[in-house]
């Protein structure tokens, strides 16, 4: 079932995330398929659960083609080596930004199946992870922009 992508500047965006205590209940499963599934329909490469209403502390990506799922996961390992590169997200639709972030990572985490595990990413697949990871947050791209390529005048303003 396709989920609604919560738009900037609706307040939920900016809330914390809960950790999942059952990853292997009907209810997350559901949740996972239907993020994958709207994450697909929407051409995204990320989705958070924070975007789709959700306080689940749940993220997936689009990792060259294949579909994973991050449940409870944290950062471990931010490389001191950055990268500056553009960004958009499927939350604040036609803003685009420049973001420097780090050019590695090491996430710990769990999978849709329950298993704990530990990756290192690099480059876009890592820039994905941070993006997501910062979401289940409550911190958006436009947070840490550094230039603006399209669209800025599209953001609401938060009061």
């Amino acid at each position: 079932m396709l989920l609604p992508i919560l738009k900037q500047p609706h307040p939920f965006l900016r809330g914390q995330s809960q950790r999942v205590d059952s990853i292997l209940s009907d209810e997350t499963q559901t949740l996972i398929n239907n993020m994958q599934e709207t994450m697909v329909a929407a051409e995204g490469i990320g989705l958070a659960g924070r975007q789709v209403g959700r306080d689940e502390n749940i993220f997936l990506i689009n990792n060259h083609g294949r579909i994973m799922v991050f449940v409870n996961p944290r950062i471990i390992y931010r490389s001191r080596q950055r990268q500056v590169g553009e960004e958009g997200c499927l939350s604040i639709p036609g803003v685009y930004g420049l973001v420097e972030r780090s050019k590695a990572v090491i996430v710990k985490y769990h999978d849709e199946l329950g298993q704990l595990r530990l990756r290192r990413f690099k480059d876009l697949p890592a820039v994905v992870v941070q993006h997501e990871y910062d979401h289940n947050r409550g911190v958006l791209f436009i947070d840490k922009v550094l230039e603006y390529t399209a669209g800025e005048d599209l953001i609401a303003e938060e009061k």
